[in-house]
């Protein structure tokens, strides 16, 4: 077994390697009359002649898989069903191997693979299985899974999330969510765990390659849509241009929310710092909720908050207040302009949510959001 996990090892991980083949063998020549199988010039004697304890040595020289190139698409979390353990969800995402090797990987059935956060990146000095960050999922191929030379069809791996929630793990379990949810591709490390059949689970156990998870598509993928300020602008006006101590207004306001995933999100509080034209002019806040009160948003639906939250508009150049007041509440708006009366914010958004049992902190931009009285 340990000579079978060094080379299962070699034909992923190595550009090439040289296996020294050595046997003792007896080499039977047969003639004619015994069944030779060589071309007729070679079988024109009769009879039969042993050799014992022929000596056949050999080196050969054969192309490992380099890592695999594997790519990555289509990531998909999903609510498992109800008869599952609550908080739980599933991940399915695509795959493509290439593989350069001289071998031809039969017989794999059900791969079953950890995949785990790069803890080396961007630095990939160290090989992949040094590299094991935080165990992000488990997943497994479908059975009769195997590998020819060259690139493959794309095939789907499916599995759980599978994340302790400690807080170093759920830091790292944002990351992978940000970068998903702001389009970027995110360093990942499969670590096969074994294999249905036990031959290749014992050969490959172990083996560890990187891989790049992309983000989302470019697109609207903010959780926060739109902002509903309750506000009297030439009260606020009065208030901003002859202010008592600091011009501050505190206001509230519901929040619509978006869930861009296909798992159900319950969103458990947000900050924000509301961001018009790359100039901080307010924060708003909506504290932790109790788990009674967690918001719920089913995959692809918007909820607006009945409860209101606190907003405070403020900044070191009240010029650009005024101007997001007055945007919010122009003069002679006319009944068929549906934008009118309606400013667009920058979020730098801090969102604590939980998502497929697991509770991570979703740090990340909300571009173009809309607010309004």
């Amino acid at each position: 077994p340990c000579f079978l996990v060094q080379v299962a090892l070699a034909v992923i991980e190595e550009t090439e390697f040289t296996v020294e083949l050595y046997a003792i063998l007896d080499v039977e020549l047969r003639g004619t009359d015994n069944g030779c199988m060589l071309r007729k010039e070679m079988c024109a004697t009769v009879g039969s002649m042993r050799i014992p304890g022929v000596e056949f040595a050999k080196s050969v020289t054969l192309q490992g898989a380099q890592g695999f190139s594997v790519s990555m698409d289509h990531l998909a979390v999903t609510d498992l069903p109800s008869t599952e353990p609550a908080g739980r969800a599933l991940i399915k995402v695509l795959a493509q191997v290439y593989n350069p090797s001289s071998f031809v990987l039969t017989g794999l059935d059900v791969m079953s693979l950890d995949v785990y956060t790069d803890d080396s990146w961007p630095f990939t000095e160290k090989p992949a299985a040094d590299s094991l960050g935080v165990k992000f999922a488990e997943v497994n191929s479908e059975p009769g899974f195997w590998l020819g030379r060259g690139r493959s069809e794309w095939f789907p791996v499916e599995g759980l999330l599978s994340l302790p929630e400690r807080e170093y793990d759920l830091v790292k379990t944002a990351d992978v969510f940000n970068h998903f949810l702001t389009s970027r591709p995110t360093p990942l490390i499969p670590y096969i765990t074994g294999s249905s059949q036990p031959f290749m689970g014992v050969a490959a156990h172990g083996a560890a390659f990187r891989a790049f998870l992309p983000g989302m598509p470019p697109g609207d993928n903010n959780i926060v849509q739109q902002v509903y300020i309750d506000l009297n602008i030439p009260v606020a006006v009065a208030t901003l241009l002859n202010p008592v101590n600091v011009a501050r207004l505190h206001q509230w306001c519901t929040i619509e929310l978006k869930n861009p995933l296909n798992a159900t999100l319950y969103v458990i509080g947000l900050t924000a710092e509301i961001m018009y034209h790359d100039h901080q002019v307010g924060i708003m806040d909506m504290p932790v909720l109790e788990e009674d009160q967690r918001i719920i948003i089913p995959p692809g639906a918007t909820f607006r908050t009945a409860k209101s939250y606190p907003v405070e508009l403020f900044g070191q150049d009240l010029g650009y207040i005024l101007l997001l007041l007055n945007e919010m509440n122009p003069i002679g708006c006319a009944e068929d302009d549906l934008g009118c009366g309606i400013a667009t914010v920058d979020l730098n958004a801090r969102i604590k949510v939980r998502v497929g049992g697991v509770e991570p902190i979703l740090t990340y931009k909300q571009y173009n959001v809309s607010v309004r009285l």
